[in-house]
């Protein structure tokens, strides 16, 4: 159905044409349009019944005027805006770029002058947003623009305006756990200030130097009770020219402590500040290279085709890749991430949902050479894939930023739906399989029979407060929050729903080891030292061993565990609690907390670590680099991370255009594969004979045995999820669309 209006008469949107629909959000479309004098714009529009409504449409007027209030070299510019309209809108400029959580992963973290540099860019963009009167509320990695121009923030002004009262749900939580102040978690804190943004600052600056959030990684509990009780990790952070003191004031638990914009400002300011974001892989990343020709089974011509333009400027300029699809990296500020998707950071509530809109299309018999079928969503986005023996799983939401979605079983070979069930919540990629089932508590479905997609567990009693979840033994482990500072750890029956057992209330704990009946639990840093070691089947406690420093990654082995603690020490404990091989002292490991994982293969324990990948036993240890843990280690059951193995070999990023395999127990290199097409940012895929390697917006076929290049595709924006089967492969592109391609002859 066409979209009424990209029709429209121009006039009703201060001339701007409308060149096509970026995407959409729980509050409004958002579309590219070109202003009569040729620029490009983002043009943002409410829903007709939020338009119909006085207060939100109040609430548009006010956060639009203020945001058109915001100047300055690194914020992105309110063009225009007409809240009176019949469908109201706000035109930002269109900049097209990467975020710096996408920079940072395909590069690596930044030097600390790059570091700096960043710094004084966002505190001038955070003086000229206060100035407006607005406090940003949501600084953080994916609200930093990277353009060819330099970083922008963008989406500034998301719930108030400092002089003015928020409209905003009664108890929610406005922000991202992990870059939200102290002060803002409590229900009954203080309003937010300048103070607020100043630590969320730090917490970025924190994330670009050292690749992972100051915070660690898990559910928003707790991230949110790690940032108002527990100190964050910076020991990443160069304290070179006092950048690491800075950091460190700037996340000061006390925001009468931290220093002020201008005093960071004076801090961090270099008269001869590094173009960093002109390095490569950056560069190529910000530039978008070639633009990527839709392969022959592509729909018709889309706003790609309607906004290239020619190239001007001392460096590559951006040429229109990809458009319509790139991740809605749209530099728009003044409040839109209030009227357009921002998260509520409260309980959700599981076990059905609530109605869906989700309604794919698919569209199969491709032309030679083309993707099998596709699929794309008639509203809403694409979050998730999955493959599960014949079927490919997919977790679909109603628009963007929605909790409410469905998941579905679909036909590999040609897209036909197989089963739906609805769910609530937004996949954090934890979803796997296990014994037939579909574990996916985070989404309101802690077990789903693969067969036919009948809910095992009708009632489950999972809060927002999981901390992670397995299988073993046939039952549903999981670990959840009783209080901010108690957690339990339980044992279901997937088929009834029972409670096998429960632990005494502890600390939280790091995704746990399973061997045989046996479940390694160890506490998370900060809180207690004592693993413990329970029965799978009765949760009876076996045996306890003590550490002396906290613990980052547990994995099981043939005989026994490996626990890896904060301070580099690496204890190999046998299955009876008693200690098999001496502690290993890793000292010269640069061990980030959210960036290294452990793990067992051919005898051989695999650790990465930032963006070094090693192989550790006492008699042939070695050492290689890569690209880090998200590019080359998937997510597999309840969050773990896991190696990609295959054919023998260990197969990972070595930098953002290279496919490595290495022999695990020796650590040498059987074959190396440049990969062109962007910047590698998903896992490879080992299936069969073939390994599938994704760099940016193509995807190239490998064989195993020897890494020759059997086969390339083009395909319409980057790949942001991989899978693969016997049959063929399939890409998760941003999250407009999943396609299905043949596999090659070997």
């Amino acid at each position: 159905m066409t979209d009424p209006l990209l029709a429209s008469d121009p006039r009703h949107l201060g001339g701007i044409r409308l060149l096509g629909r970026l995407g959409a959000g729980g509050m409004g479309q958002v579309y590219l349009g070109r202003t009569p004098g040729g620029r490009l714009v983002a043009v943002k529009t409410v829903h007709e019944h939020l338009a119909d409504d006085p207060h939100y449409r109040e609430r548009f007027r006010r956060e639009a005027a203020a945001a058109r209030a915001v100047t300055g070299a690194h914020t992105a510019p309110v063009l225009d805006a007409d809240p009176d309209s019949p469908v109201p809108w706000l035109a930002t400029a269109f900049l097209p770029g990467v975020t710096l959580g996408r920079a940072v992963a395909a590069g690596g973290a930044l030097r600390s002058s790059a570091v700096r540099a960043l710094g004084t860019a966002l505190a001038e963009a955070l003086t000229q947003i206060h100035a407006a009167g607005l406090v940003h509320r949501d600084l953080k990695p994916s609200n930093v623009l990277v353009t060819a121009d330099g970083p922008r923030v963008i989406d500034f002004g998301i719930a108030r305006a400092v002089h003015r009262q928020a409209l905003t749900e009664t108890g929610a939580i406005i922000g991202t756990p992990g870059y939200l102040a102290p002060e803002l978690i409590a229900g009954d804190g203080p309003p937010a200030t300048a103070a607020a943004d100043v630590f969320a600052l730090g917490a970025v600056l924190a994330f670009a130097a050292t690749g992972r959030n100051p915070f660690g990684t898990g559910t928003v509990a707790i991230l949110l009770f790690r940032t108002v009780h527990e100190e964050p990790e910076l020991s990443g952070v160069p304290r070179a020219s006092g950048l690491r003191e800075l950091v460190e004031r700037c996340l000061d638990k006390d925001p009468e402590a931290r220093p002020t914009v201008r005093t960071v400002l004076r801090a961090l300011r270099d008269p001869r500040p590094p173009l960093w974001w002109r390095e490569e892989p950056v560069r190529s990343l910000v530039l978008a290279d070639d633009p990527v020709p839709e392969p022959q089974d592509a729909p018709p011509p889309t706003v790609r085709e309607a906004v290239r333009e020619p190239e001007t400027g001392p460096i590559r300029p951006w040429r229109g890749r990809a458009v319509a699809r790139r991740g809605l990296l749209l530099a728009g500020g003044g409040g839109l991430a209030a009227l357009f998707g921002y998260a509520l950071l409260r309980p959700t509530p599981h076990g059905g949902g609530s109605g869906t809109s989700w309604d794919p299309v698919v569209r199969t018999g491709a032309a030679a050479g083309g993707s099998r079928w596709s699929l794309e969503p008639g509203s809403g986005e694409v979050d998730a894939l999955l493959v599960a023996g014949a079927a490919l799983l997919v977790h679909g939401t109603d628009a963007a930023g929605s909790s409410s979605g469905v998941v579905e079983a679909r036909a590999g070979a040609d897209g036909a739906p197989l089963w739906q069930r609805k769910a609530d919540g937004k996949t954090s990629g934890w979803w796997g399989t296990s014994d037939g089932l579909l574990l996916a508590p985070d989404l309101g479905l802690p077990a789903v029979a693969l067969a036919k997609g009948t809910v095992r567990v009708k009632k489950p009693q999972l809060a927002p407060t999981l901390g992670w979840f397995t299988s073993a033994g046939g039952l549903l482990l999981d670990s959840y929050a009783q209080t901010s500072s108690e957690w339990r750890t339980r044992a279901t029956d997937p088929a009834t729903g029972t409670v096998r057992w429960t632990t005494p209330p502890g600390p939280a704990t790091v995704a746990p080891a399973v061997l045989g009946d046996a479940l390694l639990l160890a506490p998370v840093p900060g809180t207690s030292t004592r693993v413990r070691c329970v029965g799978v089947r009765d949760g009876v406690e076996r045996w306890t061993y003590p550490p002396t420093e906290g613990v980052l990654a547990v994995c099981a082995l043939p005989d026994g565990f490996a626990v890896l603690t904060t301070t580099g020490k690496l204890h190999v404990i046998g299955a009876d609690g008693r200690t098999v091989r001496p502690v290993q002292p890793l000292a010269h490991l640069d061990l980030p907390a959210g960036s290294t994982a452990l793990a067992q293969s051919a005898g051989k324990l695999l650790i990465t670590a930032g963006n070094r990948l090693y192989g550790h036993d006492v008699r042939a240890p070695w050492s290689r680099p890569t690209l880090g843990l998200d590019a080359s280690w998937p997510k597999r059951l309840g969050g773990a991370r896991a190696p990609v193995t295959g054919g023998g070999l260990l197969l990972h990023w070595r930098d953002a255009g290279t496919l490595e395999a290495v022999a695990p127990a020796t650590g040498g290199v059987r074959w190396t594969a440049p990969v062109s097409g962007g910047v590698a940012q998903v896992p490879p895929v080992v299936a069969g004979p073939l390994v599938y390697a994704a760099a940016g917006s193509a995807c190239t076929a490998l064989r195993l045995t020897d890494g020759r290049a059997l086969r390339s595709w083009k395909l319409p924006d980057r790949v942001s999820e991989l899978a693969a089967d016997e049959a063929g492969w399939y890409a998760r592109i941003g999250k407009a669309s999943i396609r299905a391609y043949d596999r090659p002859p070997v």
